[in-house]
C-alpha cells in the first residue's frame, strides 16, 4: 500500500490493526504473498480489491525484513485486545503489588512485541533481549512505584494530586519505551542497518540510518501511548465525580475500557503514520561512504531507503 502521504500511512496502519488479519491462516498468508509476487512479476489480471486484501494481510502478518510470519499475539493487528487489557490494568492499579504486576505484564508484552516488529538487519541475542526486558521492567516499575510514593508524601488537600496520580502509568510507560527500544535495538545505531537504493539494491549498513529508525520508533511509541494513557484516566476522573457514576460504580470499568479501545484504534494510526515504515533519507545526511554513489543503471543515488520497524 502507498506510504507516500500521511493519510495513506494512517490508512495502512489502520488496516494493519484490523483484528481479522490477526487470525489469517498460513494458507491465506501464503496465498496473499504469492498473489503480490505474481503481480510484481507482471500479472495484471488480478482484481484491485484482491490486491488490496493481499497487501493488508501481508503487511499485518509478514515481517518486511525476514519474510517470516509474526506470531499471532505479537502482530500489530492484535494490539487492541492485548493493550486494552494491559492499559486497563495499569490505569486501575492501586497499591504496590498491583502497580508492580501491571507494569511487569505490560513490559513483558512490549519487549516481545518490539522484538517481533524490529528492523532485522542485526539479530539480537538472548542476552540483549533479556537486558532490554530487565531495564524496561525496572524503569517502568520504578517510575510507577516511585511517583506514587512521592505523591503519597504530599500534604492532604492538593487538588492536583489525584490528577497527577492518573498520569503515573503514562510516565512509567514512556520511560520504559525509551529503555526498551534503546537496548533491544541498540545494534541498529551501534553497528548500522541495511540501506537500499530505489531499485532495492543493498548499499551497505548505516549507523545514522539506524539511529533515525530507533529514534522515530521511540517518538512514535511515546506519542501513541500519550492519548491512550492520558485522556481516558483524566476523563474518568471527571466522570467519577458525577452523580451518575457515583450511583452506578459498575459503569466505571466498561466506560474506561471503551475509551481505551477507542483511543488505541484512533490515535495509534495517527501517531504511527507520522513516520514511514519504509523510510528514506538524503544520502548527504548519512556517512561519507554513501556519498557520490551510483546505482546499477549509472544514475546518481540521492536518497536511500530502510525499514524503520514498528
Amino acid at each position: 500500500m502507498d506510504e507516500g502521504s500521511y493519510w495513506a500511512r494512517v490508512q495502512r496502519i489502520f488496516n494493519m490493526m484490523d483484528i481479522r488479519t490477526a487470525f489469517a491462516t498460513d494458507s491465506q498468508v501464503d496465498a496473499a504473498v504469492e498473489l503480490l509476487k505474481a503481480h510484481e512479476q507482471g500479472n495484471k489480471d488480478v482484481p484491485l480489491d484482491r490486491l488490496d486484501e493481499a497487501r493488508k494481510i501481508k503487511d499485518a502478518v509478514v515481517h518486511p525484513d525476514t519474510g517470516e510470519k509474526i506470531l499471532l499475539p505479537l502482530r500489530l493487528s492484535f494490539i487492541i485486545p492485548c493493550n486494552l487489557i494491559l492499559d486497563t490494568l495499569m490505569i486501575s492499579a492501586k497499591g504496590f503489588k498491583q502497580n508492580v504486576g501491571a507494569q511487569w505484564l505490560n513490559q513483558t508484552y512490549n519487549c516481545l512485541h518490539y522484538y517481533a516488529n524490529r528492523n532485522a538487519s542485526n539479530e539480537e541475542g538472548v542476552q540483549r533481549i533479556f537486558e532490554a526486558y530487565v531495564g524496561a521492567t525496572a524503569s517502568s516499575v520504578g517510575a510507577a512505584v516511585g511517583l506514587n510514593a512521592l505523591l503519597d508524601t504530599l500534604p492532604p488537600g492538593r487538588r492536583w494530586a489525584p490528577v497527577a496520580r492518573r498520569l503515573v502509568p503514562f510516565c512509567a510507560v514512556a520511560a520504559a519505551d525509551v529503555l526498551n527500544l534503546g537496548i533491544t535495538r541498540r545494534d541498529e545505531f551501534l553497528e548500522g542497518i541495511k540501506v537500499f537504493d530505489r531499485n532495492s539494491d543493498e548499499l551497505g549498513q548505516s549507523k545514522r540510518a539506524g539511529a533515525m529508525a530507533v529514534g522515530a520508533c521511540i517518538l512514535g511509541r511515546v506519542a501513541a501511548a500519550a492519548p491512550v494513557l492520558v485522556v481516558p484516566p483524566l476523563v474518568m476522573h471527571r466522570l467519577e465525580q458525577t452523580q451518575m457514576y457515583m450511583k452506578r460504580p459498575y459503569l466505571k470499568l466498561p466506560t474506561l475500557m471503551a475509551m481505551i479501545g477507542l483511543s488505541i484504534q484512533v490515535f495509534v494510526p495517527l501517531c504511527f503514520g507520522v513516520f514511514r515504515q519504509q523510510a528514506s533519507v538524503d544520502v548527504d545526511i548519512l556517512e561519507q561512504s554513501f556519498h557520490d554513489r551510483k546505482d546499477r543503471f549509472g544514475d546518481p543515488i540521492t536518497r536511500v531507503f530502510f525499514n524503520k520497524g514498528l
